[in-house]
Parts: C-alpha cells; sequence; structure tokens
C-alpha cells in the first residue's frame, strides 16, 4: 500500500480480537455464517453495541476469505468509497491487482463503478467469500455511495456477501432484497447480552462469579448497552462492582469518565492528547505529541481493553472508540483549550504530510485555522477534480465558504465538475 497513506492502509486491516479479553460470540458468529449465503448481512445498532467487536470475532472464528472496510466521512466521496474497497480486494485476492484501475474511471457514474466491480469480482474469484463494511451509517446521506452500494449488491455474484455494521441501515432497495431472500439482519436485541454471556465475560476478566441480581441489575440497567462497557476489558480492578452498586444512571459520560479517571496520570495525559488524531500509529503519536514512548501507551491501551481497536499488522494502527475519541476531546478541550489547537494543528500538519489531505482540511478547520485549510485543498483540487473526487472539492468549498478565506482553486475545479454534469445553475 502507498506509504503516503497510512488512513487507506488502516481502513482496509481489520482489528485484531484478542482472545484472552474478549468474549466470543458464538451464537452470532454461528448465526452470521447461516446467512452468508444472502448477499447482505446488516447489523444496525446504536453506539456502545460492540458491532465492531463482533466483526472481529466472526473473522477470528472464520475460514472464508474475507476483505475489510472500515469506512470515514471521506467516503461519502463515491469515488473515495471506490478506491477503499478496490485496495481491500486487491490486498485479499493477487489475481485482483492491476486488474481495477479506478484512475482510468475517473468521472465514472456511480453505477458504472460498480458494474466494473461486480464484473471483475466475476470474472477473477470464484470462492465464497465476505467484504465487511464497518461505520455504514456514515455513507447514508450520500446519495452517490448508496447508488453505487444499491448496484453493487443488485449485481453482486452469488460467491459474493456484503455484511455491514453501523448506528442505522443501509440505506438501499432492501425491500427487493428481501423479496429474493438476500437479506439477513441483527438488531440492538441481537447484540445485547444473554445472561450466561455477562457472566462469562466476567470470568474471562478474572471478576470471578456474579450473582443472580448483579447480572440482573446489569441487564436492568444498560438495556442492552452493556456491551460498550464489558467489552471494553474494564471488569478489572472491582470496576463491576463500581458499576452494579453505583447509584448514577448508567450514562455513557459518567462510565466513561469513571474509565479515563482510574489511569495513572501519564496515561491519562497520552489518551487525551492523542485523541487529536482520527487514527494513530506509534510513528504519528510521538510526531504530533512530541515524545518517543507512544509505542508503549498505545500497547498498554490495547492490553488493558481501555475502548481502543488495533490492527495486528505493522506497523499496528489504532482507533479509539468514536464515541469514546469524542468524550476525550471534549475533557482536553475543557481542561486546556490552547492545548488542543496546538496539538490539532500538529496532526493536522503531520496529515498533509504524508497523504491524508481530507483529514488534514477538517483538523485545520476544526484548529480554528481555515487560511491553512485553504492552502492544502487549493493545492489538492486539480488532483482531486482529475480523479473525479467531485463529493470531496464540494465538501470543502462548503466548509471554507463561512470564513470568506482565498480558495480560487477549489471553486474553479468545482465550477468545471458542475459544468461537466450540465448543472450550469
Amino acid at each position: 500500500m502507498a506509504k503516503t497513506d497510512a488512513l487507506l492502509r488502516h481502513a482496509i486491516t481489520p482489528p485484531a480480537f484478542d482472545r484472552r479479553a474478549k468474549l466470543h460470540r458464538e451464537r452470532l458468529v454461528d448465526a452470521i455464517h447461516a446467512n452468508v449465503p444472502r448477499k447482505l448481512i446488516a447489523i444496525a445498532a446504536p453506539a456502545g453495541y460492540g458491532k465492531t467487536t463482533l466483526l472481529a470475532d466472526f473473522i477470528a472464528h472464520s475460514e472464508l476469505p474475507i476483505c475489510w472496510v472500515r469506512l470515514t466521512e471521506s467516503d461519502k466521496d463515491v469515488v473515495r468509497l471506490a478506491t477503499v474497497l478496490g485496495a481491500s480486494l486487491q490486498k485479499r485476492f493477487r489475481r485482483l491487482r492491476g486488474k481495477l484501475d479506478l484512475e482510468a474511471l475517473a468521472g465514472s457514474s456511480p453505477v458504472a463503478l460498480a458494474h466494473y466491480f461486480t464484473d471483475a469480482i466475476e470474472s477473477n474469484v470464484e470462492e465464497t467469500f465476505v467484504i465487511i463494511i464497518d461505520d455504514v451509517h456514515l455513507i447514508n446521506r450520500s446519495k452517490p455511495a448508496l447508488l453505487f452500494m444499491d448496484n453493487l449488491l443488485e449485481n453482486l455474484p452469488d460467491q459474493a456477501t456484503v455484511l455491514t455494521a453501523g448506528r442505522e441501515v443501509l440505506e438501499v432497495s432492501l425491500a427487493r432484497l428481501m423479496a429474493e431472500g438476500d437479506l439477513g439482519g441483527f438488531g440492538p436485541h441481537d447484540l445485547t447480552f444473554t445472561r450466561e454471556e455477562v457472566g462469562d465475560l466476567a470470568k474471562l476478566n478474572s471478576v470471578g462469579e456474579l450473582g443472580e441480581l448483579e447480572i440482573e441489575r446489569l441487564l436492568d440497567e444498560t438495556r442492552g448497552w452493556i456491551t460498550g462497557i464489558l467489552l471494553s476489558g474494564n471488569l478489572i480492578d472491582g470496576g463491576i462492582t463500581a458499576v452494579v452498586q453505583s447509584p448514577r444512571p448508567m450514562v455513557y459520560e459518567y462510565l466513561a469518565a469513571v474509565v479515563l479517571n482510574r489511569q495513572p496520570d501519564p496515561l491519562r495525559r497520552f489518551m487525551l492528547d492523542s485523541s487529536v488524531l482520527p487514527v494513530m500509529s506509534a510513528a504519528a503519536c510521538d510526531s504530533v505529541l512530541r515524545r518517543t514512548d507512544s509505542s508503549r501507551f498505545l500497547t498498554r491501551l490495547v492490553r488493558e481493553g481501555l475502548f481502543v481497536a488495533a490492527t495486528d499488522e505493522s506497523p499496528r494502527t489504532y482507533e479509539y472508540h468514536p464515541q469514546f475519541r469524542q468524550f476525550l476531546l471534549q475533557s482536553l478541550k475543557g481542561a486546556d483549550q490552547k492545548r488542543m489547537r496546538t496539538l490539532t494543528l500538529r496532526a493536522a500538519s503531520h496529515l498533509a504530510a504524508n497523504g491524508s489531505v481530507e483529514d488534514a482540511v477538517d483538523l485545520y478547520i476544526d484548529a480554528g485555522s481555515p487560511k491553512q485549510a485553504a492552502l492544502h485543498a487549493d493545492r489538492n483540487a486539480k488532483a482531486m477534480f482529475g480523479a473525479g473526487r467531485t463529493h470531496t472539492i464540494e465538501a470543502w468549498a462548503r466548509r471554507l465558504e463561512p470564513f470568506a478565506v482565498q480558495a480560487p482553486e477549489v471553486f474553479l475545479y468545482l465550477a468545471m465538475a458542475y459544468g461537466d454534469k450540465g448543472d450550469n445553475d
């Protein structure tokens, strides 16, 4: 994978499943396997229900070839989405390398892109395999991305299954898939921990036996959201007792604060500071935080189950649970807004220098530096236009417009893209 796009490499590398700290949910993994003959298996539940952990569990306990795609806001741009999917397919199937030339398809419609993928799969992949797409709710407001996914699913060869997970169901033609028997689904009720699973996880984390009343209260208080806490591994050091006996409601902010405040000061500071990076690596954290021991802290975060997903491949990349990252960012801003701005600017500079310009532009704006954001957007507008990345240029224009900063290339190429589509208004 290109050295200059670490975020792309992270997007196609599945999270590790630590069998020592994560509970294998056999009933759900078996149910997913039973649905593999269908074209689409949809997992939809609010944050904290353990969706990504279940996907990692499935990967760890499946013999099927699996292509992993982790979506971000950038994938509302259908060309970016196709690029990530293509990279994942080519990583898993060597025979597809050189067969997916997306640069030659710049400017193609979402429908044409989808047919290009289904034809390549039909011609080059014979075995049954699964494409896993996480965080699909992020593209539900993008008509081009949904049109691409809808046509991909409609024409998907029989040997391929798409398994999606997100806070919402992917808004494709579900009625058609259901009528054809090609849709399987899991919701919050399915993901809710059973009494047996709560007890098993407590044993896995060396808490010991939980009484029936303790389990009953956990299930009643959390109404299924318990996975967000229990799957984090934070049952050590009496954590379960504190949760069960607490008179406070089990709201996320309270529980996240309990987790954060229990950590030693150096680890807590690292967690707060590193949250400015959407995806972490030891090198990125060392650069942005100006330290040399990030690898040790990242390893500890994973070992102690502190709301971090990590890849197995070297160099490892790490990612906070989205909801926990937002909590960390809010905590950092409340504690030291000046420090947060400094770190965010460093993170933006690091991402820009390493080819992740979309995230860099967003971070510069978040840090209150729209001129820097405009500078980087302008430098890359021509390349985005050449790659058919109209949605990204449009997003930059929309974010920059309120600041009245100079970004002539962005607006020039956006106008050209609209003109090419006949959208003269």
